[in-house]
């Protein structure tokens, strides 16, 4: 982008040479009109040249060469003098879109700088302290060299400690992410959807129940997951105002069973890829209020332990919870808490 002195510069240059051209077709022009002044007192070209003195024929025919030339000179004039109005006509043009493209940096600019001044407080502290941190890590490098450079003797290696939390579980009572360990993937079970679709479609089968002891659904599939439930009727003995027992009914959830439907999820050796769900879905929770349960078949304990030890690295409470081969993930309202660790 050109600076102002620049763009100065550049039209002082550029008026320069306009200047010059007007002089020169200035010139030509009073040249044409003396010329023409001399031959139009000239006698005419069809004249006898006998009726003239001796050698004037010589001049007046010399006169006439000179006379079209100065025509030819004449159209010339006017060919420049149209080129330099086309040229002033571009470069008026040129100056207009210099403008404009000058007007709509100084607003791009002005829009740079109030954003620069919107940036938050935390966002300068964070910035001073990333550059705090850069620093503190090069110190640091500069230090180990420093060390290797004088000492002799190779340090002792550093040995790793893995710390694993207490084996007190509790039950979970917080927000619960559900995964499954299945067929080699891991996938994300989204049970908490699942169960307020049963919970839509049960309210509007209760009425079926006043006909038959129990009714039947299904919702989904849903992220992979069907859904299968039975809503049973209980009749419950209570008593009036009177004291007067009386019998009345209840709607009950005996139980629901999750089925997949397709294999769903990320191959286990991928599942801590950066970009895999378990860590996507992960990413949207804060691990202190958080636990993640995670239902595993027999083949998949070996999965089973590295998700645990990533999730315990992150700060996440973990719930086991194994079944046997061919069992379906269920529930029901006897069942038992997810128990975190």
């Amino acid at each position: 982008m050109q600076t102002a002195e620049q763009e100065h510069e550049l039209s002082a240059g550029y008026d320069s040479f306009l200047d010059m051209v007007t002089n020169i077709v200035g010139i030509l022009i009073i040249l044409v009109m003396v010329v023409g002044v001399r031959a139009s007192k000239l006698p005419p070209p069809n004249s006898s040249p006998k009726a003239l003195p001796e050698g004037y024929a010589h001049d007046l025919e010399e006169l006439h060469r000179r006379s079209a030339a100065v025509q030819s000179l004449r159209a010339e004039v006017l060919q420049i003098h149209e080129a330099i109005r086309q040229v002033e006509i571009d470069r008026a043009a040129r100056e207009f879109e210099r403008r404009n493209l000058a007007g709509l940096v100084a607003q791009i600019g002005k829009a740079i700088q109030e954003k620069a001044s919107e940036a938050s407080a935390w966002e300068r502290e964070l910035f001073s302290l990333q550059n705090q941190l850069a620093e503190s890590q090069r110190r640091a490098e500069e230090l180990r060299r420093e060390l290797d450079a004088r000492s002799d003797i190779r340090p002792d290696p550093i040995a790793t400690l893995v710390n694993y939390p207490t084996p007190l579980s509790v039950p979970a009572d917080g927000e619960e992410l559900h995964f499954q360990i299945r067929n080699g993937r891991v996938a994300y079970i989204p049970l908490d959807r699942l169960l307020k679709e049963l919970v839509t479609d049960a309210r509007q089968k209760i009425y079926r129940l006043l006909e038959v002891p129990e009714v039947s659904g299904t919702v989904g599939p849903l992220g992979g997951y069907r859904l299968q439930y039975v809503l049973v009727r209980r009749n419950v003995a209570l008593e009036d105002r009177g004291g007067e027992e009386v019998q009345g009914a209840m709607v009950q959830l005996r139980r629901w069973v999750l089925q997949p439907v397709a294999d769903v999820g990320d191959p286990a050796e991928k599942a801590l890829d950066e970009t895999s769900e378990f860590r996507r879905r992960l990413a949207g929770y804060r691990p202190e209020k958080t636990i993640v349960t995670i239902w595993c078949y027999p083949d998949g304990f070996a999965v089973f332990r590295k998700l645990r030890d990533f999730l315990h690295q992150q700060g996440f409470s973990v719930a086991g919870r194994p079944l046997p081969n061919g069992y379906p993930i269920t529930g029901s309202p006897g069942g038992s808490k997810s128990a975190a660790q």
